[in-house]
């Protein structure tokens, strides 16, 4: 085997370093769970896909793409914006040095765009006649019009699961029929029917 020239090296240290820092940002989201886990958002109006400005912080006024979403933390990826440098220090064949990522911004800090006039609006949902549920634009530079869901918000990052697991029931002996009815019971008077019991409640008032 040959070796590696100096920026295949290169290459490979930076990739274990972008490793490193989605590490670094996998531990920072799980603080920011159990901070949250009490106070999260029921009802997202904002899926992976749209186009979203930003509302406050350093970013204020900046539009950009959602890239994912974070439900468990009350946050999303903004492509390209909320950028932060993470030092990373040299290690083995890693050179180290300064990585720039996208760091996660608040739900509450971004509003979706009103597709016509292009402004920073708030959104709500409401069903069509067919009961077709969509979001529409409101507030003050809202047109009002429908904010179709994105197509890759559509699908999912991951697929279900479809595989029978050792505690999982089978198709085939959920949807067996396996009701069997009783025998019939002669009960306390022999007969067991209700007019015998009528009969003997009957007699025994008399």
């Amino acid at each position: 085997m040959s070796p590696l020239s100096g920026y295949q090296m290169w290459k490979a240290g930076q990739a274990k370093a972008r490793h490193k820092v989605k590490n670094w940002a996998a531990r920072i989201l799980t603080k920011q769970a159990r901070k949250v886990q009490n106070h999260l958002i029921e009802r997202w109006r904002i899926y992976r896909g749209d186009q979203v400005m930003v509302v406050a912080g350093k970013d204020k006024g900046q539009v950009g793409t959602v890239s994912k979403v974070y439900r468990k933390e009350n946050r999303l990826l903004v492509e390209g914006l909320n950028l932060v440098k993470k030092h990373v220090k040299r290690s083995g064949d890693n050179p180290g040095g300064i990585i720039t990522m996208e760091a996660p911004i608040h739900y509450s800090n971004v509003n979706l765009v009103d597709p016509v006039t292009g402004a920073s609006v708030r959104a709500r949902t409401r069903f069509l006649d067919d009961g077709t549920k969509v979001r529409y634009t409101v507030g003050r530079n809202a047109s009002g019009s429908i904010v179709p869901k994105p197509d890759v918000a559509a699908g999912r990052t991951k697929p279900r699961k479809t595989d029978v697991g050792s505690r999982d029931t089978g198709w085939e002996h959920a949807t067996a029929n396996t009701y069997a009815p009783a025998p019939e019971s002669r009960g306390f008077f022999g007969s067991g029917s209700a007019a015998a019991a009528r009969s003997f409640a009957s007699s025994a008032l008399r």
